[in-house]
């Protein structure tokens, strides 16, 4: 209790200094001696802004839990509220702050991001008895850096591009693997979605632009971004089996969604049909499909487990249904850690 109660006062005042350090430079530009100096003030205020209260939060945090490269937000915060604050005719020193220091910024967190992926990456090549994937360790490498919703973001987008436009090698499965796409059906039916965003996307475009072409060209770029994240979903469910270990299962559909279930969390596993499915809160099928993924595999659990998703919150169950393309295989395998 006192640890946690130690870190909640250390993370409070790595917060708090800052803040005092903003209110106070806010109070000094509403003051009559910055109206009276405004010329000789901006500067160093506009400093304080971009430089000094930034490098006294990271001080305040270098040592602390918090990552460092929450030092990237925090420091366009300051630059926003320092766009609002300071005069327009003094933001000479700001503008060229937001025009170059920005994305270099930017550029320095992706490039960290990249950089420590590669390194995790070559880690869990040497460590061959650890079974990872790629997904997996960009996901732990983002929340390393990152706090808990944009490292989400960052990995899903950067997995995303990873696997719809780099990821070319093809996977080969080992006898704990198992595919679930080659026989459901389910990348043609996304490659169809795909091709329906496609005609949808010209037809939209063309109707737009009778109103504004801006407005037009922004639908479009979202179209083309939805298409992009499909296409993404489809050449990672071919790279994410699902897999058997001695104490869990790893069931994977793609990026789209994952479990992880205990042995030991498991009543009984069965092949399933067409009136497995229903429609409780407590039944989920591993894709967002339901009925259109044709399950073929129903797994039955002691207790609850969650079902994660690339986006929303994670749902609970006590049924799962997947479509396996070896079922019988994988049901056996199942049915014998069940018995020991």
């Amino acid at each position: 209790m006192i640890s946690k109660t130690s870190f909640f006062k250390t993370n409070t005042i790595a917060f708090l200094i800052p803040v005092t350090l903003l209110l106070i430079l806010v109070f000094i530009l509403n003051s009559t001696l910055f109206i009276t100096h405004q010329h000789t003030l901006s500067p160093y205020i506009t400093i304080d802004f971009i430089l000094t209260i930034p490098l006294v939060y990271f001080l305040l945090i270098r040592k602390t839990k918090v990552s460092s490269l929450t030092i990237a937000p925090f420091l366009i915060a300051c630059i926003v509220i320092a766009s609002y604050v300071i005069p327009e005719t003094h933001q000479d020193t700001l503008t060229l702050t937001k025009t170059w220091l920005i994305p270099i910024v930017e550029l320095s967190v992706i490039t960290i991001i990249i950089l420590k992926v590669r390194k995790a990456i070559q880690q869990y090549k040497v460590a061959a008895n650890q079974h990872q994937d790629f997904y997996s360790i960009l996901q732990e490498t983002c929340a390393s850096v990152l706090p808990t919703v944009p490292a989400k973001l960052a990995a899903n987008e950067i997995a995303l591009i990873y696997y719809g436009f780099f990821n070319f090698k093809r996977s080969v499965l080992k006898p704990n693997e198992f595919s679930n796409y080659r026989g459901s059906g389910i990348l043609s039916t996304l490659g169809a979605v795909i091709f329906l965003v496609a005609i949808e996307m010209v037809s939209i475009h063309i109707l737009a632009a009778k109103w504004s072409s801006i407005l037009a060209w922004i639908l479009t770029g979202l179209s083309i971004y939805s298409a992009i994240q499909i296409f993404g979903i489809i050449r990672s469910i071919p790279k994410r089996p699902l897999i058997i270990n001695k104490t869990e299962l790893i069931l994977r559909f793609g990026m789209l969604s994952e479990t992880t279930i205990p042995i030991e969390a498991i009543e009984k596993i069965a092949l399933a049909n067409a009136s497995d499915f229903d429609k409780a809160k407590s039944t989920k099928t591993l894709s967002l499909l339901g009925e259109l993924e044709h399950s073929n595999v129903i797994i039955h659990l002691k207790t609850p487990q969650q079902l994660q998703f690339i986006y929303g919150k994670p749902k609970s169950y006590t049924k799962l249904l997947l479509f396996v393309d070896n079922h019988q295989s994988f049901k056996a395998q199942v049915a014998r850690l069940l018995s020991k």
